[in-house]
């Protein structure tokens, strides 16, 4: 059971690798964010744009994003699956 939810997280893993996640935002000046984006708003997009549902909890945000442009957000699906996922804060 283990290696097949390893091998289903690496199947996950694999197709968010390689297509950024678009989030849009109100931005104010110097691209600082009028709020900031949480984990929740991330795993919602994730689900939105690729049809991949994620809890938040997997995604390790050290703190919220509040400036636009690309930032990369790790996400931890299993315990041997690690990942980074491209998070992109354009302006609304």
């Amino acid at each position: 059971k283990d290696a097949a939810d390893r091998a289903a997280a690496e199947e996950v893993a694999k197709g968010l690798v390689s297509s950024p996640i678009t989030i849009s935002a109100k931005v104010g000046t110097d691209d600082r964010l009028f709020g900031s984006v949480t984990t929740t708003e991330i795993a919602e997009a994730i689900a939105a744009q690729t049809g991949v549902v994620i809890d938040r909890k997997q995604l390790r945000l050290a703190e919220p994003i509040k400036t636009a442009g690309t930032h990369t957000v790790p996400a931890k699906l299993h315990a041997d699956v690690e990942f980074p996922v491209t998070v992109e804060v354009v302006a609304l």
